[in-house]
């Protein structure tokens, strides 16, 4: 299994420190887990084939629990940056997922 380096943008590392204890331990357990073993089954990852970033790049999604997702984009073999939290009914009603920090 490959390691890789996990990025994550300023707007949702703000996101996650104000939300609630369980989300963080989620979060950073995810972000580990992903960061030794990216291609891990349980992580469900997922590309989207209709939903893009501001830069027209596909955009992936892993699980954080049963009810949200990580959405984030892959920049080369060893790295992604993890851009948002979202649900599954945000995720399919878009076809672009907007962050306002730059990556």
């Amino acid at each position: 299994m490959q390691s890789l380096r996990v990025e994550i943008v300023e707007s949702l590392r703000l996101q996650v420190a104000g939300g609630d204890t369980r989300t963080k331990k989620l979060f950073y357990k995810q972000k580990e887990f992903m960061e030794k073993f990216s291609d891990y089954p349980s992580l469900v990852k997922k590309k989207f084939h209709n939903v893009f970033d501001k830069y027209g790049s596909s955009l992936f999604e892993i699980r954080l629990d049963i009810k949200r997702q990580i959405v984030f984009v892959e920049r080369g073999p060893d790295k992604v940056v993890w851009l948002k939290i979202c649900n599954h009914d945000e995720l399919t009603k878009k076809e672009l997922i907007c962050v306002h920090d730059d990556y």
